[in-house]
């Protein structure tokens, strides 16, 4: 339950047995290699190997993105992330490598994409060519004169606003004379433009060009390959469409069948340079003789023996030196806990990890967000669905990343406190069983452990909330002051965390007094000690001031803070809110679901959908704000009190793959 000690670890290899180093070094998963600013000129093969992986690795990412659209795939993206992939050893891997040329199935693949490109491209055009010429079936001339003309005539296809028609044919007419001819598209009543040709003299297209662009004559160019007549260039375009669509459709069978050949094998093989290229980043943050080649790594201090016995068989080609980090080095975080608390590392790590040699907070934190979380929700019957759909997940996907599996463990731990504080407040769906006579039955086994109802006493409830709220609170404060005791700053010790735990308790020492619920005996030790506590402030907080007017301005202000505290205290309201809001929309939910079962005929339909659907909503809802307010007051109110994290979190060479599961892969 702490923040792992690490030691640094300097490797002298020689170049010949380096690669196989780095696999092992690899493979044990517990060595985080340390970056170095510049490289050598010594190092210059290495980033072009990289840069070889990277090609490939492009490729495969070519191949994934065409391929996979069209493949069968038997898994899920879920199920993959939730570990249902396919086993294969580094050997296996290293051996599809070998047979595998990525290079020309990439190049055979571009050509099939090339075509395809293209045939969607002619494809487009046609459709284009089709709708413009849809628009000039009635034209009684080959389309030739449109789209080339003849040595001395010339004609313009385009479209014009109807009310401009009149005004235009006459315009041009003074223009051609006899000597040019119209054509105008049928055009409906409501239509504010219509298709219009215009044929012509060639020495004489400037000027009707000019006269056309008054009335608003939008030019369209008809292709110069378009030389028959409309129905007949429509004919010859549908067939090359359907000549097209039936080789589109070949050439995607041709892509389904490599689809289901290959993808399995690339994303494999995806997995595989993906390995080689943390293992050649690692290599080139390395230093360089001419034959040797220097690697510094962080390595948790548990696992040196286990690796030193793992490169045993090149200890003649290799010095392994072990030492303790210096002052001024920053080595990484690994948590390290057991147990009920493992599961709320994830917690910690959405906030950020400790600092080396700092105090992990996931123990501290890990009660109190199990409680928390089961006041908020604070319903058993939603608890039981938690429990269910958590626990269905990781009975389904026994090969789950150990990430998220300590995440779902998360919210099954989450789960047990909500059935437990749904017990003893005798939630169960609300007041489902009491709402309906039906459950009758469950109703002496549900008041068995019932100790309070939140609706009938919430005051009791926010009295436990406030009382959970302050103990935490000094708890983080007493962590503080231990944590302060450790790194030997006694004076932040007893001045700053001892004098608030000091003045604090007071303060409730009176208060509980002054209420009544303590004795005034009580309350004379609680004014003494908030007295004391007081003079340690105001002497203490403002030693940081160099005159002593600024000093004891600071230390005066600073019993201001007081005010966030209580702010503090007040925000565990919040567990009181979040659980009587889960019960009564419970009960809401019940009540309509009464309401419509009362409906003749139907009722009972319609109950029971506002029933399963009304409750899986709520559960929805309620678990993600539960979740969101429990996790808040561990980082707002308790965090602040002892935890500031910036750490760095471990990030060993290992063997990361997306697709295939490695057997040998080993959890840092």
């Amino acid at each position: 339950m702490a923040v792992a000690r690490f030691n640094k670890l300097e490797l002298y290899v020689h170049n010949s047995v380096i690669e196989d180093v780095l696999a092992v070094l690899q493979k044990s998963g517990s060595c985080e290699i340390i970056s170095r600013q510049e490289l050598d000129d010594s190092g210059d093969h290495f980033p072009s190997r990289l840069q070889h992986i990277d090609n490939l690795l492009s490729e495969i990412r070519f191949l994934l993105r065409f391929l996979e659209p069209n493949f069968n795939d038997t898994i899920s993206p879920l199920a993959r992330a939730l570990g249902e992939r396919p086993n294969c050893s580094v050997q296996e891997l290293i051996n599809l490598s070998e047979k595998t040329d990525i290079q020309k199935c990439a190049e055979e693949m571009r050509t099939l994409e090339r075509r395809l490109v293209e045939i969607h491209s002619e494809i487009t055009q046609i459709e284009g060519t089709k709708s413009i010429l849809s628009n000039l079936t009635e034209l009684p001339y080959a389309l030739d004169l449109l789209s080339n003309g003849t040595q001395f005539v010339k004609g313009s296809v385009g479209t014009m606003p109807v009310d401009h028609l009149a005004s235009w044919k006459q315009a041009v007419g003074e223009v051609l004379g006899d000597s040019g001819e119209f054509f105008i598209a049928s055009y409906g009543e409501k239509e504010k433009e219509t298709w219009v040709a215009i044929f012509y003299r060639r020495d004489l297209e400037q000027k009707v060009l000019d006269v056309c662009s008054k009335y608003s004559f939008s030019r369209i160019d008809i292709p110069a390959h378009l030389k028959l007549s409309v129905g007949e260039e429509l004919i010859s375009l549908d067939a090359r469409k359907d000549a097209l669509e039936r080789e589109e459709q070949e050439i995607q069978a041709v892509v389904t069948e490599n689809a289901e050949k290959w993808v399995p094998t690339i994303r494999a093989l995806s997995d595989y340079w993906g390995i080689l290229k943390s293992r050649q980043e690692a290599l080139i943050n390395g230093s360089f003789t001419d034959k040797t080649v220097i690697l510094k790594a962080w390595v948790p201090s548990s696992a040196v023996e286990q690796l030193k016995k793992d490169l045993v068989p090149y200890q003649s080609v290799l010095e392994l030196v072990v030492s303790d980090p210096e002052p001024e080095d920053e080595p990484p975080t690994l948590l390290v806990n057991k147990g009920f608390s493992l599961p709320f590392e994830t917690l910690t790590k959405l906030y950020g990890v400790p600092q080396y040699g700092e105090l992990d907070p996931t123990p501290f934190l890990a009660p109190f967000f199990f409680v928390f979380f089961g006041m908020c929700l604070g319903d058993g019957g939603y608890g039981l669905i938690m429990l269910g759909f958590f626990a269905f997940f990781m009975k389904k996907f026994k090969r789950m990343p150990h990430g998220t599996k300590q995440f779902f463990k998360l919210f099954i731990f989450s789960a047990i406190a909500t059935i437990l504080v749904g017990s003893v407040t005798g939630s169960w769906f609300g007041d489902l069983i009491d709402a309906f006579g039906m459950f009758k039955f469950l109703r002496p086994l549900k008041n068995i452990p019932v100790l309070i109802n939140p609706m009938d006493d919430p005051m009791t409830i926010l009295f436990v909330s406030l009382a959970l709220g302050i103990v935490q609170l000094f708890f983080g404060l007493f962590i503080a002051f231990y944590d302060c005791l450790r790194k030997k700053d006694y004076m932040g010790a007893f001045a700053d965390q001892g004098g608030w735990i000091v003045f604090l308790t007071g303060l409730l020492l009176l208060g509980g007094a002054a209420s009544g619920k303590l004795s005034g005996g009580i309350g004379g030790i609680g004014k003494i000690l908030a007295i004391l506590g007081a003079v340690i402030l105001v002497s203490t907080q403002g030693r940081a001031k160099s005159g002593i007017v600024q000093k004891a301005i600071s230390g005066v202000l600073s019993l201001y803070n007081v005010t966030a505290y209580l702010g503090d205290v007040l925000s565990y309201s919040r567990l009181l809110a979040l659980g009587l809001a889960s019960a009564a929309i419970a009960s809401i939910i019940n009540m309509l679901a009464g309401l419509a079962g009362g409906i003749p005929f139907v009722g009972w339909i319609l109950a029971l959908i506002l029933l399963l659907g009304g409750h899986l909503f709520s559960v929805a809802v309620n678990v993600l704000g539960a979740f969101v307010h429990s996790l808040r007051l561990q980082y707002v109110e308790f965090f602040s009190k002892f935890y500031s994290g910036g750490g760095r979190s471990f990030a060993p060479l290992a063997l990361n793959t997306n697709f295939v599961s490695i057997p040998e892969k080993k959890e840092p």
